[in-house]
């Protein structure tokens, strides 16, 4: 921070275009709306699901909780709690947002390993180009260790503590073998990653600083990594500090980095109010009335 001009990042955002900061919203809506649906179609192979109505109003409260607490955990946890509330087992809600999550991380992983020859040339220093590899090989360790974990030795898959990690990776290989299933989560899960590189692309046009697709395409699976490590609030900072670093590698400058990740955060926000308000009133766990006969 002390290297950017927050004045000049600040006066970027002001003259930001309002038409592609609401293409940008609309991109996000859209983007909660698919996972809605794609949390439905995984719920419903473990459990009854209360319909794609009732979730998306959860996804919303997630998202909303996910601007206060740390990224990638808090807001999850908040939907497992209102899932609890409308009759779904404890154990199946986490199950199945954790799922939901890993489908749209393997698309991401996708596009990450396709992009990575290319993004290692652009890279100018050696250690964020080792950053950028470290961070590939955590995210394929990960997803292998989901659908494995259950191979471990009995006296380990006997602990308690092992146990609900096992079941997930039973619950991911049922998944991931049902065609018809695995293929509806992972359709959903490309045209909502689609959206996200879209939303950041209309944010960096909105800042006069245009990138190519393809450029975007490269830059959003390591950033949104990186942005998952828990350390601070809703990825504010990291997201900062790796958008700043990455966009740099592309001629962007610092200052337009930073007013688009700060945009892009705000954003969030905005999308995520409705969460509260649907929290508020308990609209999302609230019973549906039955038509008087």
């Amino acid at each position: 921070m002390t290297r950017v001009d927050l004045g000049r990042s600040v006066e970027i955002i002001g003259h930001a275009s309002v038409p592609l900061v609401g293409a940008t919203l609309s991109a996000i809506l859209l983007a909660n709306l698919l996972v809605a649906f794609r949390w439905h179609v995984i719920l419903t192979a473990e459990t009854k699901s209360p319909g794609p109505s009732t979730l998306l109003k959860i996804v919303f409260v997630g998202v909303f909780f996910n601007q206060v607490l740390p990224t990638g955990v808090g807001g999850d946890a908040v939907r497992a709690w209102r899932c609890s509330r409308v009759g779904i087992g404890l154990g199946a809600a986490i199950r199945s947002i954790l799922l939901d999550r890993a489908c749209g991380y393997l698309v991401l992983l996708v596009l990450y390993v396709l992009g990575l020859p290319s993004l290692l040339k652009i890279l100018p220093n050696p250690q964020e180009r080792g950053t950028v590899l470290a961070v590939l090989v955590i995210g394929l360790l990960g997803l292998v260790a989901l659908v494995s974990l259950d191979r471990l030795p009995q006296p380990i898959l006997r602990l308690r503590l092992v146990t609900p990690f096992a079941e997930l990776s039973r619950a991911s290989r049922r998944l991931y073998t049902d065609p018809g299933r695995c293929g509806a989560v992972l359709g959903f899960s490309m045209i909502t990653i689609a959206l996200s590189v879209l939303a950041l692309k209309f944010v960096g046009d909105a800042v006069g600083s245009p990138l190519p697709l393809g450029s975007w395409i490269m830059i959003v699976p390591p950033v949104t990594f990186i942005q998952l490590v828990p350390v601070s609030l809703a990825g504010w900072g990291v997201r900062e500090a790796a958008l700043v670093v990455a966009l740099g590698s592309f001629g962007v400058s610092a200052e337009a980095a930073l007013a688009i990740s700060v945009l892009v955060g705000l954003c969030l926000i905005l999308v995520g109010l409705p969460g509260g308000l649907i929290w508020l009133a308990d609209w999302d766990i609230a019973p549906r009335r039955r038509p008087i006969t």
